[in-house]
């Protein structure tokens, strides 16, 4: 007889799946429903408003928040009986905008509302810069929200789509929004319904229709996008079956502890490997990092792979994965560091685009990732080579003529001639050459490897000009000579490599040491600022006097801590920057500032106000109210928001050390300012 597992007191559930199933049935807001479809022109709209008045005869308040009908005159007559929610007009460029009113939708509050095309992109100057973080806040508000979206548009798709169709999708959706989905409808139609579709102009103008069947409409495209389709859907559900299973220790084959790293650089690829790695995770049900080996260069990063590396960790972070920057001078070695430290079972790398004679040369990171013994899968993926990007480095100090790099070896080169004349009475010439070296290793550590190298063939030069025989000539009689210079030449050079990469670890560490130290020279300030009952003990005695002296108190406190806070942020980044706190009346106040001339404009303030209410951090760089030049970041206890942090810079922009010390910056001034913001 075989035995049932669901009574079997040693499988038990999940704690991490149970966790996320108690989240998912009481702790989220609304519903979301999504309309899945292929392509435009399947009926999304339409059977989503068909829905609507289904749910209508129930009894439910169904409201319209924003419909698209394209003239569709069958779309439009379901609009019938529905009540709309009035569009807000955003005047853009001298002309009129109509966007979705999400304060009219939240001041209304519906049972359920209807927002169609969830990729749209809003007006400048609104809340958010996308539809579906209007969505997202409905949702958090309680409020159902029935919506739609094409395969396309889904951002683990992008490239899979552009490769099909030769189009790049600009309006993208985070994968995010579907795994929070309570449901997903598909609206599949056969092709040859589409295209009659298209045909009639039921979906664009015949004009129109009949470009798009010439481009984007073709039928093998139609195809491909269609399995996609239903692809990404059964993914949905079997993610959501396995956390059930696991939620409710029900048995069954699934991956058990799957854990996924991606390794990033900072070429215009890394969000194509993102996105692959993506699918990988989702389709091994797996936890996942984003890793960046920042690893000793000869070279500083260009600006624009610097661009590139804020943004493939930025659209990380959109597809849930957790970031990472390892350093270290070997990145295979940094990378199976971590995968055995993290308990990794699988690694995703991009294949590398060198030709196969510069890889004979220097052996890749991914080939002895390869060559490695290790019990990870390793996915190797090939990147999609789009048109070369023309890489410009504007910052042409890097190879500017600095005199004294040059002089300076030139004076101790001739200082050790000058020893070597003395010392070839004692030892033997032949042996002489390896004191210059001294000159070679210095340049090198002060100066930079161009100067170690013009040491070194000065050095060689005049080696063998006055102590080599023949002497004062450039010509060599034995073999033994020519073998010491050609050794003294390639010992200079890595010599003078390794003093290269040693000094930039040292550089690297010294920077994270500082780091270190900025934490904890705040901690120690905040600290020792004595608390609320010792600067009023005194006044305990006399109500009055302690009514009068705690605002009194409170100012100081509040000023003494904004000062600290504007001393370290522009220690972290040398940005404008502002502390705010709260008025007795509620309203925020600019309690300090890096800049006496800098000023915060009415709608940033604004901005500040809603990250002070919300607790999230809004503004430049973000996924809210990022129409201003200012990123707030709030300070936050447990139980509230205490103040505002704003800093003049982009938060995408920011390395993500800068922002993890930011962090850590605004979770210590909340520790301090919390006692004395209700005083």
């Amino acid at each position: 007889m075989k035995k049932d597992d669901s009574l079997d007191p040693t499988v038990r559930p999940d704690p991490d799946a149970l966790l996320k199933e108690v989240e998912r049935e009481e702790t989220k807001g609304g519903r979301l429903k999504i309309f899945l479809g292929y392509a435009p022109g399947v009926g999304k709209t339409y059977a989503m408003l068909q829905e609507a008045h289904v749910l209508k005869n129930r009894g439910e308040d169904v409201v319209v928040g924003l419909v698209e009908t394209h003239k569709r005159a069958e779309t439009e007559a379901l609009l019938a009986d529905l009540q709309i929610v009035p569009r807000k007009s955003v005047p853009y460029e001298n002309i009129i905008l109509e966007e979705f009113d999400v304060d009219a939708v939240l001041a209304r509050r519906p049972s359920i509302v209807l927002v169609d095309e969830l990729a749209h992109t809003n007006a400048p100057e609104s809340r958010h810069p996308k539809r579906y973080q209007d969505v997202e806040e409905l949702l958090e508000r309680g409020i159902d929200v029935y919506t739609t979206v094409n395969i396309q548009h889904f951002q683990s798709q992008v490239d899979v789509v552009e490769s099909i169709t030769g189009i790049r999708m600009q309006e993208t959706v985070p994968d995010s929004v579907l795994d929070r989905a309570d449901e997903v409808q598909v609206i599949d139609i056969p092709l040859e319904e589409l295209s009659e579709r298209l045909k009639e102009g039921k979906v664009y103008v015949p004009e129109r229709a009949k470009r798009a069947m010439e481009n984007f409409f073709q039928r093998g495209n139609l195809v491909a996008l269609r399995e996609l389709t239903l692809t990404l859907a059964a993914r949905k559900m079997d993610s959501e079956l396995l956390n059930y299973m696991k939620a409710k220790a029900i048995t069954g084959i699934w991956p058990a502890g799957e854990r996924l790293v991606v390794c990033i650089a900072p070429n215009q690829y890394a969000e194509q490997l993102l996105r692959r790695a993506y699918n990988i995770a989702h389709d091994t049900h797996a936890d996942w990092y984003a890793v960046y080996v920042n690893a000793p260069s000869l070279k500083e990063p260009s600006e624009a792979e610097k661009g590139y590396l804020a943004n493939a960790l930025n659209l990380a972070e959109e597809l849930g994965a957790k970031t990472l920057t390892l350093t270290g001078t070997d990145i295979a070695d940094e990378i199976l560091r971590f995968a055995g430290e993290k308990s990794i079972t699988h690694i995703v790398i991009g294949k590398p685009l060198r030709s196969p004679l510069s890889r004979f040369w220097k052996e890749s990171p991914i080939d002895r990732l390869l060559q490695a013994k290790t019990d990870c899968e390793i996915h190797l993926v090939t990147p999609m080579v789009t048109k070369k990007e023309v890489v410009v480095r504007p910052d042409t100090r890097v190879f500017a003529f600095h005199p004294k790099a040059y002089a300076v070896p030139l004076v101790m080169i001739a200082a050790i001639t000058g020893l070597n004349f003395f010392l070839q009475t004692v030892i033997h010439p032949r042996t002489l050459v390896f004191l210059y070296l001294v000159a070679t290793i210095a340049s090198a550590l002060f100066f930079g490897m161009m100067p170690s190298l013009f040491a070194s063939i000065v050095s060689l030069l005049i080696f063998d000009y006055f102590f080599v025989e023949p002497r004062f000539s450039f010509s060599m009689y034995h073999t033994y000579d020519v073998v010491n210079v050609v050794v003294f030449f390639f010992t200079s050079v890595v010599v003078g490599h390794l003093v290269k990469i040693t000094r930039q670890q040292n550089r690297s560490l010294q920077l994270r040491v500082e780091r270190i130290s900025l934490i904890e020279e705040m901690s120690k300030e905040l600290l020792m600022m004595p608390p609320v009952e010792q600067l009023v003990d005194g006044f305990t005695e006399n109500p009055t006097d302690l009514k009068n002296i705690l605002p009194l108190l409170r100012t100081t406190v509040l000023d003494d801590i904004s000062h600290i806070l504007i001393k370290y942020i522009t220690k972290v980044t040398d940005v404008p920057a502002f502390v705010l706190f709260s008025r007795k009346d509620g309203a925020l106040q600019v309690w300090a500032k890096s800049r006496p001339d800098t000023n915060l404009s009415p709608h940033e303030i604004a901005v500040a106000e809603w990250t002070y209410r919300h607790g999230e951090i809004a503004g430049a760089g973000t996924q809210t109210l990022a129409d201003v030049k200012v990123c707030f970041v709030p300070m936050k206890t447990q139980e509230e928001t205490v103040g505002v942090i704003g800093i003049s810079h982009s938060y995408k922009g920011l390395l993500l050390d800068q922002r993890r010390i930011l962090s850590a910056i605004s979770g210590l001034s909340s520790l301090g300012a919390v006692r004395w913001i209700h005083v």
